[in-house]
């Protein structure tokens, strides 16, 4: 961790300080990727990746990758296996007209989905 970055938490948690030091090892490690310099984008990476960590904004963490706090994914995923239950009982009552419709707006959306042996699966594009 860069020691400017310490040194601005330790002042008061002088957050803005903190995120100048970030935004420059950021700019440091684009540059170090721009002159193919493996070594100095490989510092730059992991003092950036603990700065975020440090301030909680680090984008792997498992909070802000849709895990158990996306409060989205239940309702998502209960609309869009009700239409591919609707799209399954179309198909079995030879409706391909409202099958292919129900898969086009699903498409629409950014759902792919995928029929298999074991039933449909769906995801998103």
């Amino acid at each position: 961790m860069p020691q400017a970055f310490a040194d601005a938490m330790d002042d008061d948690l002088a957050v803005p300080q903190a995120l100048a030091v970030l935004h420059e090892t950021v700019r440091s490690g684009n540059a170090a990727l721009d002159a193919d310099d493996a070594e100095a984008l490989g510092v730059a990476y992991h003092q950036v990746a603990a700065m975020v960590e440090v301030l909680g904004i680090d984008p792997r963490a498992p909070h802000w990758s849709g895990g158990a706090h996306d409060t989205a994914a239940a309702p998502l995923a209960a609309l869009v296996e009700r239409l591919v239950q609707e799209r399954a009982d179309a198909r079995a009552a030879r409706d391909f007209a409202t099958a292919d419709r129900v898969r086009d707006d699903l498409a629409g959306a950014g759902i792919t989905i995928e029929d298999t042996p074991s039933g449909t699966r769906w995801s998103i594009a």
